[in-house]
């Protein structure tokens, strides 16, 4: 028996080895892998990056990409691609069709695609088969078979793109197979376009010209092509496939500044890169995978949304040398680190890596000083700021402390002052520059110091920048009390009172149910943005308010397909498709997290899954989540980011929200709630007080496991408590 036992045993790993059936957890790239078909994104949304830089490749060919950004150069409409010669017809095989079908569409220039290889004097071109993403690579698949003069030209195609970690290139992998009965000798051609290539904060000329065969570029920066194929000509490499054998050659593309000096043409060792390029991407993502608690459960949706959330996260993340700190937080695509996208991830962040999430509020303080919000990766620009500064940097402290009671970051120090002395700071100025003679916030007649709402009205006393206050003078005092700071916490605790009843009496509407703005002669406003659901995260709303704000959560009004319209559909004066991520027809990659968590946490569970299973659908059509995408189709326009790392937001629903976890500085407690469409669910891996948690979701119980031990196993409405 035991003899046939490890019969079968061998043969499974034998079976295993031989078809490569290895389960792919969400440690692992292939996880997140999708058919480019699939994704609703445009070549210049779909992102290879590694933490340093990202390209874009291009669909439609085996070796084209676009849009290099590997700060400080950056050309974004950097076209490269290899085209084939064949010595035996003497033709050239083009791999730009991109280039040529936008061309044709947008001003009947260059050949229409769908003729090529068929019409007369039109190109021959790469037949495009099969292409699938995954995170830092895109596998393509293409062939040719044609017939010139009764002489054949028949070759497979097959390659890989990544980007590297250690340095500004990109690696192309790329695999022919001659399916001719003569030797396949061809030229491979590299093809580089740019108009422009920019070294940022450098000086001089950035339009590009062809240097040689290799290279391109501009006084600022320049591309040089490298192959480990070693024969070279004046046209490009050199290769000869026998027939029916396979070749595979190997080409980096290095983005550098020219005084730096090029790179060798030929290079052995781009495999090895490419392999280590690779290999940062998996120990990346298997790092994220342990930090992390881990999601299992039979709706598999809930289980895929998890994981692309923790994925766009992952993707802001830079680690660029060029960059003002070691580990800098992107709002996306965008190479700058802002207080209120962070904070939609901060709980994120926090259980990742807290020392970065501290580096990124030290970074706000350095950077912003109450002036500025948007921090680049070389520092703040610009002189706007968005009044949410301060309740984003009291999210993330708290996401800070939450995670590991430190409370010494108050005295950490930025710009001369400690980080306790900044929120003074930011509380005086909403206090003396910001407050009107009623003593409500008033952030005057600029509505984008608020949010990017193109029509007018929303401003001056805006309901939610009053609310959050509330929350922030509260939690203000809360911190004063741990610090001992009697005095302060009296005074903070105290203008919570008093602007909460100026709220409650000027700007509260109970026949509407809900908070109207109110302007300077006296008159109201009702705007219907979903801006004011982050009230439901405070901790002083009363009940009743809180029932008549999230009545209007309905469908077709602030619900839709794929989540909440961030202006409810009733609000014809405000609604906006173009601006859709705070002006009508779409959302913010945050918000259906954060509200669907905040109505988990105010006991509207049926109506956070609600919220959450919308939002989940994108899945089906985006690899990560872009910043505004729209509510009614799952489309993401060119005009803003295809990737947001407020999309943790989702992730801190499902931990926060449907698993009901609760962190205090002395307590844990978890009240989780279970949906007919969930079924069953396992969250492993939540640590407290240096122990792991798990909790299992059955149809009818809940169960908790301290270290791997059952401790205790309730019905839905109970709660799990263990203090310190």
């Amino acid at each position: 028996m035991k003899i046939k036992l490890l019969v079968l045993t061998l043969l499974a790993i034998t079976v295993q080895s031989v078809f490569g059936q290895v389960k792919r957890t969400p440690a692992h790239p292939e996880y997140y892998a999708m058919d480019r078909e699939d994704m609703t994104f445009d070549d210049q949304q779909v992102l290879l990056t590694n933490y340093r830089g990202f390209i874009s490749p291009r669909q439609y060919s085996v070796t084209q990409f676009t849009n290099v950004w590997f700060l400080p150069i950056e050309s974004t409409r950097y076209n490269f691609n290899l085209n084939f010669f064949d010595k035996g017809t003497g033709r050239i095989i083009e791999d730009d069709v991109p280039v040529k079908w936008k061309s044709w569409i947008d001003d009947g220039k260059s050949h229409d695609p769908l003729g090529s290889n068929f019409r007369p004097n039109s190109p021959s071109i790469m037949v495009t088969q099969d292409e699938k993403w995954q995170p830092n690579q895109y596998v393509r698949t293409a062939t040719f078979h044609k017939e010139y003069n009764q002489t054949w030209v028949s070759f497979a195609a097959k390659s890989w793109t990544n980007v590297s970690f250690e340095d500004d290139e990109v690696f192309i992998k790329l695999k022919l197979t001659n399916r001719n009965s003569k030797d396949l000798n061809m030229t491979i051609i590299p093809n580089q376009v740019a108009e422009r290539m920019v070294c940022h904060f450098k000086q001089g000329n950035t339009k590009s010209a062809q240097i040689d065969t290799f290279t391109i570029g501009s006084d600022m920066a320049h591309a040089r092509v490298s192959s480990s194929i070693k024969e070279t000509s004046e046209k490009g490499f050199e290769i000869s496939i026998a027939p029916g054998e396979t070749a595979t050659y190997y080409f980096a593309v290095k983005f550098y500044e020219p005084q730096n000096g090029a790179p060798e043409i030929y290079q052995a060792d781009i495999k090895e890169r490419m392999e280590q390029a690779d290999k940062k991407t998996r120990d990346m993502l298997a790092w994220a995978y342990e930090k992390m608690p881990v999601l299992t459960s039979s709706n598999k949706q809930l289980q895929e949304y998890y994981y692309r959330c923790l994925l766009s996260v992952m993707m802001s993340r830079y680690e660029n040398p060029n960059y003002i700190t070691d580990v800098f937080w992107a709002v996306g695509t965008w190479p700058y680190t802002i207080s209120w996208d962070n904070s939609y991830a901060s709980d994120v962040l926090a259980m990742l890596e807290p020392e970065s999430l501290k580096g990124a509020i030290l970074t706000d303080f350095e950077q912003v000083q109450l002036k500025k919000t948007y921090v680049g990766w070389n520092g703040a620009h610009w002189e706007i700021l968005y009044i949410q500064e301060p309740f984003a940097l009291q999210i993330m402290i708290e996401a800070y402390l939450r995670h590991t009671n430190d409370y010494s970051i108050f005295d950490e120090v930025a710009a001369g002052k400690t980080v306790w002395q900044w929120m003074q700071a930011w509380v005086d100025e909403l206090q003396d520059n910001y407050t009107n003679k009623l003593g409500l916030i008033d952030v005057g007649y600029n509505t984008e110091k608020i949010i990017e709402i193109r029509t007018d009205g929303y401003n001056h006393a805006v309901p939610i920048t009053n609310t959050l206050t509330i929350d922030l003078l509260y939690t203000m005092a809360d911190w004063a009390k741990k610090r001992n700071e009697s005095k302060l916490e009296k005074t903070f605790f105290k203008d919570a009172e008093k602007l909460k009843s100026l709220v409650d009496e000027y700007m509260w509407n109970e026949e509407l149910g809900w908070f109207d703005n109110y302007y300077p002669d006296g008159s109201k406003g009702t705007i219907w943005t979903y801006h004011l659901f982050d009230l439901l995260g405070t901790d002083y709303l009363p009940p009743h308010q809180a029932y008549k704000l999230v009545s209007h959560l309905q469908e077709g009004e602030f619900l839709g397909k794929y989540g909440v319209y961030s202006i409810a559909r009733r609000d014809s004066v405000h609604w906006d498709l173009i601006d859709s991520d705070w002006g009508g027809g779409g959302q913010y990659a945050g918000m259906p997290g954060r509200i669907s968590r905040n109505l988990y946490q105010k006991g509207f569970a049926g109506k956070g899954w609600d919220v959450l299973k919308r939002n989940i659908r994108y899945i089906d059509h985006f690899p990560y989540l872009p910043q505004n995408p729209r509510i009614d189709a799952p489309e993401a326009d060119r005009s803003s980011m295809p990737l947001q790392i407020a999309a943790g937001a989702g992730m801190e629903a499902i931990i926060f929200g449907t698993f009901g976890v609760n962190i205090q500085e002395n307590s844990l407690s978890i009240k989780p709630y279970n949906h007919e469409d969930i079924g069953t669910a396992l969250l492993e891996n939540v640590k407290w007080n240096n122990d792991n948690y798990s909790i299992q979701l059955e149809r009818k119980t809940f169960s908790i496991y301290k270290n791997g031990q059952l401790e205790a196993t309730k019905f839905y409405g109970e709660t799990y408590s263990i203090k310190k």
